[in-house]
């Protein structure tokens, strides 16, 4: 017979390893919900911040970085997010700069080893490095920039300054509409600023090597600069890793970011 320490023993054990196993079961079910959570390694995956499976608090999920980051006590880093009527994404959320809660859209390095050049199906979904050079996906702006009103903010590395070019709102159409840009009206920024997207890659459609939906009737612009983006001809603004450039500030800039926040005022 078990003596009455020992049947304690046995009891917490098995307690410890049937809670153990739910919170393993609870977890990896997250993890299968989670759309794109191939993006990430196994390393990654460990680093999410509003998931713990070691914890016994629920899982925060909101619809944005912003909403995560109310009380502006979050770090940066890998977030799950879940936009309205949508599966969960993981994101990298900027939150220690200014606005305290931004989703990283795009970074991208000069001469990095995450190709830019893919077709239209990889640039729908998330690819490269979440945590460095990455694509988030175009469904996934998409479902993002439809739940509420969002502003942008473009990071261009010059190599000799870095400059911040912020708009007043950003929206993706769906892919029937071929995931089209709207921009809103550019803040803080020079007339030639304002003229250099807001002319050529407001309400332009998205173009990959496969797909042609730029303005230019002598070539694809995806295919000639080497990766996707919202052409209007092939010498408008561009982001990829063999050539990042914005007219008027540089055409050989050495890193570029795009991120988006929900505005303060969907934020009452």
């Amino acid at each position: 017979m078990f003596s009455h320490r020992t049947l304690s023993f046995l009891l917490l054990t098995i307690f410890a390893v049937e809670k153990c196993s739910a919170f393993t079961t609870v977890y990896s079910s997250l993890f299968n919900r989670i759309e794109n959570i191939g993006a990430l390694t196994e390393e990654q995956k460990s680093k999410i911040l509003n998931v713990n499976p070691g914890s016994m608090e629920k899982v925060v999920m909101k619809q944005d970085c912003m909403a995560l980051n109310r009380n502006a006590d979050k770090r940066s880093g890998i977030y799950v997010i879940q936009p309205k009527g949508h599966k969960p994404l993981v994101v990298y959320c900027v939150m220690d700069s200014p606005g305290k809660g931004w989703v990283v859209l795009q970074h991208v390095t000069k001469n990095s080893n995450i190709s830019f050049a893919r077709h239209w199906d990889t640039y729908k979904h998330t690819f490269g490095n979440m945590e460095d050079d990455h694509w988030l996906g175009n469904e996934y702006i998409h479902w993002i920039t439809q739940q509420a009103h969002y502003d942008v903010r473009f990071l261009i590395d010059s190599g000799f300054e870095k400059i911040a070019i912020d708009y007043a709102s950003f929206n993706v159409e769906n892919e029937n509409n071929k995931y089209k840009l709207r921009l809103g009206a550019p803040i803080g920024v020079s007339q030639t600023e304002k003229n250099l997207v807001i002319n050529k890659n407001d309400n332009m459609m998205f173009s990959t090597s496969d797909q042609d939906n730029d303005r230019n009737n002598t070539e694809n612009c995806a295919a000639t600069v080497g990766g996707g983006w919202w052409f209007n001809h092939c010498s408008s603004v561009i982001f990829n890793n063999q050539q990042i450039r914005w007219p008027g500030i540089c055409d050989n800039c050495q890193s570029a970011t795009i991120l988006i926040r929900r505005t303060f005022e969907n934020c009452k």
